[in-house]
């Protein structure tokens, strides 16, 4: 089975963000809710190891299902580009999916700007065609940051 792994190396209140790279597969950048405990539609998922499924969603067409996330259901992985707190008056696209897109920047989101994936259906594309109709592993791990390293 192929594997994905990303690495969250970025978080804030805007969103999480990582980078996804696939067995031979194009670069990507993902976007992800903040961490809220794992609260259902708020937050991100945990890291750890999932089966990715191709899907058809009513909502979003085709996509790719996370299954089995520890205490959560229906995590895609679609189009899309924010994916800040609402709680919080931020913009978002997700209710704990992943986004995908082939770059980071900003977007304006109202009055504000907020941390965004660009080109999240290109790379929804991209991704959907590496998966080639079949599952995949993704690992999905959180990065150290580098105040946090003790050598």
């Amino acid at each position: 089975m192929r594997t994905a792994l990303l690495i969250r190396d970025e978080s804030s209140d805007h969103g999480t963000l990582g980078a996804l790279a696939a067995d031979g597969g194009p670069p990507l950048h993902v976007m992800e809710p903040p961490w809220r405990g794992n609260a259902r539609n708020r937050s991100r998922i945990p890291p750890g190891a999932y089966r990715v499924l191709p899907h058809v969603s009513p909502r979003f067409g085709r996509s790719a299902l996370v299954a089995r996330v520890p205490g959560r259901s229906h995590i895609l992985v679609h189009a899309g580009n924010l994916g800040g707190d609402a709680a919080l008056g931020l913009r978002t696209h997700t209710r704990g999916c992943l986004l995908p897109g082939t770059r980071r920047g900003w977007l304006a989101a109202g009055a504000r700007r907020q941390r965004a994936v660009l080109a999240s259906r290109t790379a929804l594309r991209l991704l959907l065609a590496w998966m080639a109709g079949e599952p995949f592993e993704l690992r999905v791990v959180d990065a150290v940051p580098l105040e946090d390293l003790h050598v």
